[in-house]
């Protein structure tokens, strides 16, 4: 008999063990990636001749997609009103599944108003092209900046949870001049 009551007693104990157990370990599988995200990171390259400086800021509240100003000699986006807080290095932490709108702010150095276009982005790792959401500056047009002066538009960056990767590059290339013309439908600015 005292046998048996000590088979009754670990019975419940180790259904219970083994039920914590399981709810422990079902938060610990995929679900830890998911909560914090992921990194990523926003690349320039620019030719020698056009030595602008970008950077990536916040947006400030109501700024839509796609928002484009330029500002003259001597004047640059006011903090809080036209941009928010630098993004360091182009370096930004995103939850998975939910895009946010970002600025480049680009700097022309020249004494002369300078048109620029940036080819389509490169994502490295290039297999994590389809976890992209992004609406860049990549989209045929021709941009222009006044001479000494400051352009920033509006852009959407994230990274999709069903393709997510722990840390996403994207770079842009920037070009001086004139955009070639291409077909509309292989205009490269959404995904």
């Amino acid at each position: 008999m005292p046998h048996a009551l000590a088979r009754r007693l670990t019975r419940p104990a180790l259904l219970l063990a083994a039920l914590t157990l399981i709810l422990a370990l079902s938060g610990c599988g995929t679900a830890p990636a998911i909560e914090r995200g992921a990194e990523l990171r926003v690349r320039w390259v620019l030719p020698q001749a056009f030595p602008a400086t970008i950077r990536l800021h916040r947006t400030v509240q109501g700024q839509p997609l796609w928002l484009m100003r330029s500002y003259p000699a001597g004047e640059a986006p006011e903090a809080g009103s036209d941009v928010g807080a630098e993004i360091a290095g182009g370096n930004m932490r995103v939850t998975l599944d939910e895009a946010q709108l970002v600025v480049a702010v680009l700097r022309n150095p020249l004494d002369r108003p300078a048109r620029f276009w940036v080819a389509p982005h490169l994502p490295t790792p290039h297999s994590a092209e389809d976890a992209l959401m992004i609406r860049c500056l990549c989209t045929g047009e021709t941009y222009e900046v006044p001479a000494l002066g400051t352009w920033t538009r509006v852009m959407e960056l994230g990274i999709r949870r069903r393709d997510a990767v722990d840390t996403l590059i994207v770079t842009h290339v920037v070009t001086e001049g004139e955009a070639p013309a291409i077909e509309a439908s292989r205009a490269h600015g959404g995904h």
